[in-house]
């Protein structure tokens, strides 16, 4: 019998998926949305549509929004679901900025902070080995 995952977004190894469910709209900006991950939605947070499955469908990267306001905004954060434990870390912030991840590569996730207003895009990595602030 096949494994029918919820979501429609797949994960690699199609163990895991998730669906974008629109919250809103910044003005003159891009949407932002709740996720139900396999199903459950993720309780108090919003995201932009920017994400990556790591290859083993071990981890998901998502690009969290710390704010709507107009006015403060862009502040996004790079948060990282370990889908084996269902534990969220958010592991970066962007002030002033969207973050993007960009892949996996061995232990490592590389992802970008871009700052439209200054023009620049600065490339990270972090080794998800190193992650301590795992949250239920």
């Amino acid at each position: 019998m096949e494994n029918i995952t919820k979501g429609a977004y797949k994960s690699p190894a199609k163990n895991h998926g998730f669906d974008f469910i629109f919250e809103g709209e910044i003005r003159f900006g891009p949407c932002y949305y709740k996720i139900a991950l396999d199903g459950v939605l993720i309780p108090n947070r919003i995201f932009g549509f920017e994400f990556k499955w790591d290859s083993a469908s071990k981890f998901l990267a998502l690009q969290e929004w710390l704010t709507t306001d107009y006015k403060s905004g862009p502040i996004t954060a790079l948060t990282i679901i370990d889908l084996n434990t269902r534990k969220l870390a958010r592991i970066s912030k962007a002030d002033g900025g969207f973050i993007k991840p960009l892949k996996f590569e061995d232990e490592k996730i590389i992802f970008e902070k871009e700052y439209l207003a200054e023009g620049k895009r600065i490339e990270f990595e972090v080794n998800l080995n190193n992650i301590k602030n795992w949250e239920d």
